[in-house]
């Protein structure tokens, strides 16, 4: 008998010691670039000596250690300084209470430009890395996670050295402290979050691959981040803009008497300042409150700076100019989500996603400091305020609270005791109105968007353009996508509208659309505005709804099929080719695959059997259509829509209508070209074929006839060249 073997390891085992065992060199390279932003920005921090001109009390020192503690609440750290055991200031202002001071401060602030270069540097960093391993063939399937936790590992531990060193003790008085743990922890969770999904995003594509619903959440979030970024960076350059025109009314334009440092501080306050600036051009005020208490009394006062202070302190263009933001970023927002999004559901899930953004950022895009502090006796107190406040303050107050809790050393009683001194401010938009207003915006603007770009001209398949009227002595029979009536009778759709510019007057007409919008936001505001809008929209949309959509327009249905434009009559085209370049292929679950240009997207499903492709902008598009049992040929069905379209638009022009073999199997080209109601020409080409078990498959594309050449012909030669079905 032969003894047995070592036990395998468990699979975390396992990926425990490939991952200790990995390339830590390269996972070196990929920290630094966070870590060295770090040190970078402290450095630069550092330079300005904050207004101490030739009485240098902190040194660059110091103020790089104070700036290293700062910096790390980026990633969750705390500040905290107090002051040291035993310090005491018996000389210079502090000269009439000669006894010891204690007290401690802190500051909860987050600099939102810290996080997000701190995120980028990893993500430089982790991408680099993922070159690298790419480079070295084949990997084991976790190869990218193990990856990632070398970088998150290495990042968390030179975050916890960096906070154990940003613990300066300022003139040998005050202690800083940076909560490093905090600060570690918060760094391991970002670098697995980022690192992981950087290294690891081919397996993370697959994975959403097989699951329709988590890819539509994803893409929704990536939408949101998107608009998010946009209106933060516009918003970010008013903020800027009016910082330093307030910094140049006090220092003068030459900014003398400046060093810089109020701008220095700006840039890595900037998203927090555009957070506030959006929630303030959407009616949410940002707020101050402020409390304190001592032996001898306490108070409570909050502030609030709104919409109707700004126009108290500067004037009621500032007003305007605020709201113009707000409106301009709402449409941002909305516009965004209806041009990313494949349907309704996945445009309000972005703009769901854009909101608890911002409440998150205008959650934590604030900032919050305390302080509490008092003497070791009470008799300095007598001897400072006895002159002030007579005999009875010196005997009455010092011999009570030199017993209690000043007198007794140490304990100095601060966070609001009796005994002691303490105060504490916190400054931010207000969330409630922030969650009322920034709701209201949001989601109006969402709802609008796609009727002000299909007004304004722009595609989009989230509102459906309008149905032509049936003519008079239409065709009934044999149209490629129907609609079952009863079951003895069969009708088909009619053909579908492509979406085109709107003609030159419906510019105007925008353009009063836009205008009356902006005034109600303006006038009304907050809630009033969205109701406003709401009802203008209700009410007078409806004379409008048809601009930029074409005449009755003489095509077939857009889930009939054509042909490949280069193809003759006759022509047999048979098995699938390659992708070339610049395309990828689309696996659809109605049963079809084929390869569109890589910005391209599956966008919406009509009836059920009615596929629309596109891209982010133009009209081009190809639609697909899957019916089963048709019960005719292609070219009879062809025939008979091209006679309804005849007799409903003068323009219509044939450029071609043959039988043709498709893949081995029976089918038919119509090519045609039509005028819309802007007067632009429109080409289409339909490419159908029944196949063997009685369904006909139609792949249709429409364009602007005036790069049909140029391109929308290839996109279509290159779908049929790729057309494959299960």
């Amino acid at each position: 008998m032969y003894a047995p073997g070592p036990a395998a390891p468990s699979p975390l085992g396992a990926f425990l010691g490939r991952t200790f065992r990995g390339d830590w060199a390269g996972a070196a390279r990929a920290a630094l670039w966070p870590v060295g932003l770090l040190l970078i920005s402290a450095v630069a921090l550092a330079i300005p000596s904050y207004g101490q001109d030739d009485d240098v009390v902190i040194g660059f020192g110091d103020r790089m250690q104070i700036a290293l503690a700062v910096l790390l609440q980026a990633l969750g750290g705390g500040f905290e300084a107090k002051t040291a055991t035993g310090s005491r200031y018996a000389d210079g202002g502090w000269s009439d209470f000669g006894t010891e001071l204690g007290g401690v401060g802190q500051l909860s602030l987050i600099p939102l430009t810290v996080t997000a270069l701190w995120i980028v540097a990893l993500i430089v960093g982790a991408r680099l890395m993922r070159t690298r391993i790419a480079a070295r063939g084949p990997q084991s399937p976790t190869a990218g996670l193990e990856a990632a936790v070398r970088v998150a590992l290495l990042v968390t531990g030179a975050v916890l050295l960096t906070g154990l060193f940003a613990r300066p003790t300022v003139a040998g008085a005050v202690k800083v402290s940076s909560s490093p743990v905090l600060a570690a922890l918060g760094a391991l969770l970002l670098g697995l979050a980022v690192a992981g999904g950087v290294l690891h995003r081919d397996d993370l594509a697959q994975w959403l691959a097989a699951r329709p619903a988590a890819r539509a959440v994803v893409r929704a979030t990536g939408t949101a981040l998107r608009a998010l970024t946009v209106v933060l960076a516009l918003c970010s350059v008013v903020a800027f803009v009016c910082v330093v025109r307030w910094d140049n009314a006090v220092h003068g334009s030459d900014y003398e008497g400046s060093d810089g440092s109020l701008l220095l501080v700006t840039l890595f306050l900037l998203p927090n300042l555009a957070v506030m600036a959006l929630g303030l051009s959407w009616g949410a005020p940002v707020e101050a409150e402020g409390t304190g208490s001592s032996p001898f009394g306490g108070g409570y006062e909050r502030e609030a700076f709104g919409l109707g202070e700004l126009g108290d302190v500067v004037n009621d263009w500032a007003v305007v100019g605020a709201l113009a933001l707000g409106l301009v970023s709402a449409l941002v927002v909305g516009v965004m989500a209806a041009r990313r999004s494949a349907d309704r559901r996945e445009q309000m899930t972005a703009a769901g996603v854009f909101f608890v953004l911002f409440l998150l950022l205008a959650g934590i895009g604030g900032f919050s400091a305390e302080a509490g502090g008092g003497t070791s006796d009470g008799s300095g107190y007598g001897s400072d305020y006895g002159s002030g406040y007579g005999s009875g303050f010196d005997g009455g107050y010092g011999s009570d609270y030199g017993s209690s809790g000043l007198g007794s050393g140490g304990d100095f009683g601060w966070w609001g005791t009796s005994d002691g001194v303490a105060g504490s401010v916190q400054v931010g938009l207000s969330l409630t109105e922030a969650l009322l207003f920034g709701l209201l915006w949001v989601f109006v603007a969402a709802f609008l968007a796609p009727y002000l770009m299909r007004m304004a001209g722009a595609r989009t398949q989230l509102v459906a353009p309008p149905v032509p009227p049936v003519p008079a002595g239409a065709p009934t029979g044999h149209l490629p996508f129907r609609t079952q009536v009863s079951d003895q009778t069969r009708t088909q759709a009619l053909p579908e509208v492509p979406s085109v510019p709107p003609v030159p007057g419906s510019r105007r007409r925008t353009l009063v659309w836009v205008v009356t919008i902006l005034v109600a936001f303006l006038v009304g505001g907050g809630a009033a505005a969205g109701v406003i809008v709401w009802q203008d929209h209700r009410s007078g949309g409806g004379s409008d709804k048809g601009a930029g959509q074409p005449r009755s327009a003489p095509t077939a249905d857009r889930e009939s099929g054509s042909s490949s434009p280069d193809a003759e009559p006759g022509d047999d085209i048979t098995a699938a080719a390659e992708v070339p370049g610049g395309y990828h292929r689309l696996n659809d679950p109605l049963g079809f695959s084929f390869a569109v240009p890589e910005v391209w997207t599956r966008e919406n499903v009509e009836n059920g059997t009615q596929v629309t492709y596109a891209g982010p902008t133009g009209m081009e598009h190809i639609k697909v259509g899957v019916i089963a049992d048709a019960g005719y040929t292609s070219y009879e069905n062809f025939l008979a829509l091209e006679e309804t379209a005849a007799k409903k638009d003068d323009d219509y022009q044939r450029v071609e209508l043959e039988e043709n073999t498709f893949q081995g199997h029976t089918g038919a080209l119509w090519e045609y070209t039509y005028t819309d109601e802007s007067g632009r020409t429109v080409h289409a080409a339909d490419q159908s074929y029944v196949a063997d078990d009685g369904t006909e498959y139609a792949i249709m594309i429409v364009g602007r006839d005036d790069i049909w050449e140029s391109g929308v012909a290839d996109t279509f030669r290159v779908a049929l060249e790729t057309w494959q079905t299960e």
